[in-house]
Order: structure tokens, then C-alpha cells, then sequence
């Protein structure tokens, strides 16, 4: 039994021995069986068959066998078979490299595959009569006309059996020739790989390059590629991703001449300005924008691209909603939707469209009203415009034909409501600024507080219209750089800061006196109104009645108040009563001069020298 079970592993012993024997012989023999004329031929032959070119190979191939069977050919240049004058070259490749099958070869019908391109430059562009210069009657493009012209819904057309496999790419370049005949738009350094083992099985790319300055990485994932090349749908899977942006998208893509994209887009960019930059693109006033991030269901057609389910993150501030894109070709951008915060710093965002705005700025920089166009509605729970809060802001946000705005519709302002138009345009405001804003039943006392305003000043609730202009963007101007009218209507309310009696005491006394020495009370006053011009830090108060119930105050004249000064001529009088027995005491006429808030009360009786009457 012992001696059985030698022979039988002396016998598998042999056998093992054998096969490697035998490998070994055709691994040595099949070299000399190859005709590497044949394979050289045939090599050139598949690559015209694929592209349709004209294939030029300028070294002799060389052949490799361990570990597998390669041959590698040099100074290959494919050239245009159609154009018999000026440039007619495709494409440039230092040295190729293909595996090949040793059986085919022997026969003298290698099978090739699985290709390393070192260093290929590929010229991309249009012929004069507008037709793709790749497009020519290789097996591929033979292919892809085939499934084109099947109806959607047949069965696919049979198919060329070739296999592609996996193509390497080192130290790659394309070239993408302009129309106007400019430099061609260049991407270098491309090294990754292409796996398409056979037209109908799926494509899988990973590839890098230098696009612009930014080293970019993108993968694409295709189900079906030859429907996606023959124009009809097919799913893929892609993310481009450089230091200016990454980009995901998921869904359908259609490359005919309704070329369109449907399904989930992810894009980011630490910085607009930056992205926009590498894309050759220079609009400030978005560029402003910083940091943005873009989540949303995308649907394209033409030029144009339908965001729906919209996230969107400008810096720290988030919205939803629906947004349309329009990139026509021999028009400006447009950007239309609606976008819902619930929170957003106005401020922030309107500067981000308004490039020079700081308070250094002596106009507003108003070329991004020519650079691109926009329809843009927006509601907001919250909207700060510092110092101020607004809730429940409804807005839109409008740029056209040389001219923006930006209007509040409706919004909630310290219990009352706001509404008004911020709008810009250089011929109507020479590169500057208007202002309409409507208050209506707002705590006037809580503006002056929250402004810091001192002084006797009204308290209570009332209305305000606004109607102002500036030759600076409105964020970066001064009280002293504004023109315009104001006008002031107030119910029941308080004059703060004012003493009727003591300011009547001191009056009756005919001896100049500060405001301050009538300070420590109040006036309650039924009705306020107030209206005055402003022309860049001089406020013309036409009109200033402040109603007690018993006396009437009356003010007028002029508050240069860039210097912090007023010049007013007032009154303090009893109201006029219905009894026409009432008595009624002598009016009090007085000058206020000097700066605010400690100004000088001068009785009239002194600056004409007459005693007051009692």
C-alpha cells in the first residue's frame, strides 16, 4: 500500500513537471512563431478601425512577453482622412503599449487590449463647415450611428465584437480649438484610466489634469454609454473636484442636440469669486458671495437649468426653494426662483451684489447691473439690517436692463409694518443709490433708542415715509451723504427730555438757557407731525408741530446736522381753544441754536430787546 501510494505521488509529481515544462517551451517558442510585422500591421489597423483616422507610426514596435504578452509602438500620430489641407492632425502619441493574446498572434489575428498612452495630445475642435473634426467612419462611430437610428424602445442593432478594455493614460493633454481663433483651451497633465471592456457594457473613467491652473479630478460612471453617445438617455454617475469646486451629479443625461441632465446635483465652492475666476468669468458682485454650497433636483433644457428641492447655503446663512439658471449663448445670465431664509443678514447679502461698498467708497461700483440679470423673490422669518430686525420679510430682488432693486414687499418692523424699494442704476442715480421706505404704526421710540439718538425726542407710535438718495451704496452711507424728504405722523405719544414748565419758567425769565435745564420730564402730546428736506447733512425742517393737550409746540428752520448743529425758530403756545372767553396766555417765540443734543434756548424778547409779556 505504502509502495502504491509512492508511485502515485511520483506520478502527480511528473505531471506538474510536465505542464511546466510545457508552459515553458511555448512561453520560449511562441515568440519565434509570432510575425511581428503581422502584429505591428494589425495594430495599426485597429486603431483606424476604431477612430476612422488615418494612423501614422513613426518607430519600429517592440515586444514584450513577461509577464504578458506587449507591444509598444512610438511617435504615433493619428491624422484627419477627410481634410487634405491645413492642420489635419487629431492627435499625438508618444509611445502606445497593448497587450495582445499569443494564439491570435501566431494565427496571425491578435486580439489587443488593456492600452497604456504615454503622453497624448488630442486636438479637439470643428472644421470650417461647423462638423466635428473626430467624427469619421470608424467601427465605433459606426456603432453609434447604428443605436441612433434604432426608435427608441427596439432592440439595439448587433454590434462589433472588438473589445476595448481598460486604457491608461499618463502625461496626457487636450486641446479644445476656439471658434474665434484664439488660443486653444488647454488641459494638461491627465493621467487616470478608462475601463469600457466592450460597447455594451458599462464605462468607467478616473481621471486627472491641470484645467486652468487647478488640479481637477473626475470620475464618470455611464450604464449604458453607447445610447449616452448615440443622444439617447442613459444613467451616470460623476464628481469633478478641484480646490474652486466639487460637483456630484447622479441621474440621466441625454447628448443629443436636445442635450439635457436630470437628477441630483451637489455642488460646493469655498469661494464664488474663485470658482468664477477659474472659469475665466469675472462678475464681482457675485464673486463677493464667499463660501456656496448648492443641493438640489436638476433639470436641464437648452441653456437653460430648473433647480427644485433646493438647499442652498450662501456663507452662514440657508435657504430653500426653486431657482431657474439661464446661460444663453449670445445673452447675459438670468436668475430667476424664489429662495426661503430663516434667517439672513440683508446687509451681507445686498453688499455681496454691490462690489465697493465699504465707507471708503465714494460710488457704487453698479457694471454687475450689465453683467447678468435677475428675478428673485425672497421670504425671510427673520431679516437683520443692523442695527434693525425685520420678520416676515417678503422681498424681491430685480435686475434688469441696467437697473436693480431690491423691494420689500411686506415685513413686521418693532410691532408695526415696513415696506419700501432700495433700488440702484447709474444713469438715474449717477452710480449711486435710492431709498422709499413706508413705516406704518412702528414704536418710533424704539428707533431712537436703538439709533442712540439723545435729546428731547418723540416717543410713542406713528407712521414714516422716507424718500431718500445718495450718490454711495446705501450700506456704506453716512447720514451727511443722503438727499431727500422725510415726513413724520404720530398719534398719542411723549416728547422726551422736555419740561414744559421749567422750559416756560426759564423762557419767562428772557436769559438765554440750555435745553438741558429743561430736560428732567416729558410732554404728552396727542399728535406729532413732522416734514423735512435733506440735501447731504443739512435737514430743512418745513414743518414740526408737536400737539399737547393744552399747549402747542412749533419748530422750525435748519439742522446742519454733519456738523451736529441746529438753527430752529419755535413756539410753545396754548391750543386753540373752542371757548372763545378762555384765556389765553402770550405765546413763547425762541431761537435754538448751537450743537445737538445741548443747545441754546434764546427767548425773541431778547434778540429784539423787548420785555416778554406775562
Amino acid at each position: 500500500m505504502i509502495l502504491s501510494r509512492f508511485f502515485q505521488s511520483r506520478h502527480l509529481v511528473l505531471g506538474f513537471l510536465a505542464i511546466v515544462v510545457l508552459f515553458a517551451a511555448v512561453r520560449i517558442g511562441f515568440p519565434f512563431l509570432i510575425q511581428t510585422d503581422t502584429v505591428r500591421r494589425e495594430i495599426e489597423e485597429t486603431l483606424k478601425a476604431w477612430t476612422g483616422a488615418d494612423v501614422e507610426i513613426g518607430r519600429e514596435a517592440a515586444f514584450s512577453f513577461w509577464p504578458y504578452p506587449q507591444v509598444t509602438i512610438g511617435s504615433v500620430r493619428l491624422v484627419d482622412p477627410q481634410t487634405q489641407a491645413g492642420n489635419r492632425e487629431l492627435a499625438t502619441i508618444e509611445s502606445l503599449t497593448a497587450s495582445f493574446d499569443l494564439f491570435g498572434a501566431v494565427r496571425g489575428k491578435p486580439v489587443f487590449g488593456d492600452f497604456d498612452l504615454v503622453r497624448p495630445t488630442i486636438h479637439v475642435g470643428w472644421k470650417g463647415d461647423g462638423t466635428f473634426n473626430w467624427r469619421h467612419s470608424g467601427w465605433l462611430m459606426q456603432a453609434i450611428d447604428a443605436t441612433a437610428a434604432v426608435t427608441e424602445g427596439q432592440a439595439t442593432p448587433e454590434l462589433p465584437a472588438e473589445r476595448i478594455g481598460a486604457i491608461n493614460v499618463v502625461d496626457g493633454t487636450i486641446e479644445v480649438k476656439r471658434e474665434d481663433g484664439g488660443v486653444p483651451f488647454r488641459i494638461s497633465d491627465i493621467n487616470g484610466d478608462i475601463d469600457w471592456s466592450a460597447l455594451r457594457r458599462p464605462l468607467d473613467l478616473t481621471l486627472s489634469g491641470v484645467v486652468n491652473g487647478e488640479m481637477t479630478r473626475w470620475t464618470f460612471y455611464c450604464d449604458q454609454p453607447l445610447a449616452l453617445l448615440a443622444g439617447r438617455n442613459a444613467n451616470v454617475r460623476t464628481n469633478l473636484a478641484a480646490d474652486p469646486t466639487t460637483v456630484n451629479f447622479e441621474g440621466l443625461a441625454n447628448l443629443s442636440r436636445n442635450a439635457f441632465v436630470s437628477g441630483n446635483l451637489l455642488l460646493s465652492t469655498p469661494s464664488l469669486g474663485h470658482l468664477l475666476a477659474w472659469q475665466g468669468k469675472e462678475i464681482p458682485s457675485v464673486g463677493n458671495m464667499g463660501q456656496v454650497t448648492v443641493e438640489a433636483k436638476v433639470a436641464t433644457a437648452g441653456y437653460s437649468a430648473k433647480l427644485e428641492q433646493l438647499k442652498l447655503t450662501l456663507a452662514d446663512t440657508q435657504a430653500t426653494g426653486v431657482l431657474d439658471v439661464s446661460v444663453p449663448p449670445d445673452g447675459i445670465p438670468q436668475l430667476g426662483g424664489t429662495l426661503a431664509f430663516d434667517h439672513i443678514d440683508l446687509r451681507a447679502f445686498l453688499t455681496a451684489f454691490a462690489p465697493g461698498a465699504e465707507r471708503n467708497t465714494a460710488t457704487i461700483d453698479t457694471a454687475f447691473v450689465h453683467q447678468f440679470g435677475m428675478d428673485l423673490r425672497l421670504s425671510a422669518k427673520t431679516a437683520d439690517f443692523a442695527p434693525f430686525s425685520l420678520q416676515d420679510l417678503a422681498a424681491g430682488m430685480r435686475i434688469e436692463n441696467g437697473r436693480a432693486s431690491f423691494d420689500v414687499g411686506d415685513s413686521t418692523l418693532l410691532g408695526g409694518r415696513a415696506t419700501g424699494r432700495i433700488s440702484l442704476s447709474e444713469q438715474g442715480f449717477q452710480g449711486g443709490g435710492h431709498l422709499q421706505m413706508s413705516l406704518s404704526d412702528v414704536d418710533i421710540g424704539a428707533i431712537i433708542n436703538t439709533l442712540a439718538l439723545q435729546g428731547p425726542l418723540p416717543s410713542g407710535r406713528g407712521t414714516a415715509n422716507f424718500e431718500l438718495s445718495t450718490e454711495r451704496p446705501l450700506w456704506a452711507t453716512a447720514p451727511s451723504d443722503v438727499s431727500g424728504q422725510f415726513r413724520l405722523r404720530m398719534g398719542p405719544g411723549t416728547l422726551t427730555h422736555f419740561n414744559q414748565q421749567a422750559f416756560e419758567e426759564r423762557a419767562g425769565q428772557n436769559a438765554f438757557f440750555n435745553v438741558s435745564e429743561a430736560a428732567d420730564g416729558s410732554f404728552d402730546f396727542v399728535r406729532a407731525d413732522v416734514e423735512a428736506k435733506l440735501d447731504r447733512g443739512l435737514a430743512e425742517l418745513t414743518k414740526a408741530e408737536i400737539e399737547g393737550n393744552e399747549k402747542l409746540l412749533t419748530l422750525s428752520g435748519m439742522i446742519p446736522y454733519r456738523s451736529g448743529s441746529v438753527a430752529l425758530a419755535g413756539s410753545l403756545a396754548d391750543r386753540p381753544q373752542a371757548d372763545a372767553t378762555a384765556v389765553v396766555k402770550p405765546a413763547i417765540s425762541f431761537f435754538v441754536g448751537g450743537s445737538w443734543p445741548e443747545p441754546v434756548i434764546s427767548p425773541i424778547s431778547i434778540l429784539t430787546g423787548q420785555t416778554p409779556r406775562q
